[in-house]
């Protein structure tokens, strides 16, 4: 697996190369701020951290969910199955590498909130787990989506993806415009519960996440292995 790992890395060199300034900019655009304005608020700070993350995992989701294509090639997928353990390793490698990328990258973030928060002299740990919380989101999105994209090919795969995420944003919208939005509170309420939500010692919807999300990790590459053969059908060469 590791040989594959590796092709991963080579094949999406390029694209490694394109988001690195990108990362780069975020990062720099947390510590800016803190030098540039001293008298920052915690809460303008926390704005500030969350942005860069939201943009961060979506400028991860962008590269990893290319990485299939690569390989939908109906020669590679018959000499990936002629070999030993290869339609396994060939999926683990795929898992493992938008794993590592995504945790990589927010480990990097980490290191730089807190730096952020020391030079500005506040307290950026909010600003941390909301970053750890994009991250287990952003897992559980490739854990939902790959099955699909292993089965059905990245084009039907994506639009299969799009169909069910318009549909979830369709729904929403139709919430926020007509639904009973009075058991969020107003803005200011709804943030305060957000914060004390995220800052509460014992809550256990934290604490299980990272493990919940894991475990569906696996599973979903479990059911990845028993459809890549299906996945063939759809290539074009």
């Amino acid at each position: 697996m590791f040989g594959l790992l590796y092709k991963e890395v080579i094949v999406h060199k390029k694209q490694l190369i394109m988001i690195s300034p990108v990362i780069i900019f975020f990062t720099g655009w947390c510590i800016v701020p803190s030098i540039t304005t001293p008298d920052l608020n915690e809460w303008e700070l926390i704005l500030v951290l969350t942005l860069c993350s939201i943009m961060t995992i979506l400028t991860l989701a962008m590269l990893e969910m290319g990485i299939f294509e690569a390989d939908e090639i109906k020669k590679w997928q018959a000499y990936i199955a002629s070999t030993p353990d290869g339609i396994k390793n060939q999926i683990a490698s795929k898992y493992v590498f938008n794993a590592a990328l995504s945790c990589s990258v927010v480990s990097l973030l980490t290191i730089v909130y807190q730096a952020a928060g020391a030079i500005n002299g506040t307290d950026a740990t909010i600003g941390i787990i909301i970053l750890m919380q994009l991250l287990w989101i952003q897992l559980l999105i490739r854990a939902l989506e790959t099955p699909f994209i292993i089965c059905f090919g990245s084009k039907q795969g994506n639009l299969i993806r799009m169909i069910i995420m318009g549909a979830a944003i369709f729904a929403f919208i139709v919430y926020g415009l007509f639904g009973d939005l009075s058991v969020f509170g107003s803005l200011k309420d709804f943030l305060e519960w957000m914060v004390d939500f995220l800052t509460k010692s014992n809550n256990y919807i934290l604490m299980l996440t990272p493990a919940v999300t894991w475990i569906l990790y696996y599973i979903s590459y479990r059911i990845s292995c028993i459809l890549y053969l299906k996945g063939g059908e759809n290539y074009d060469k």
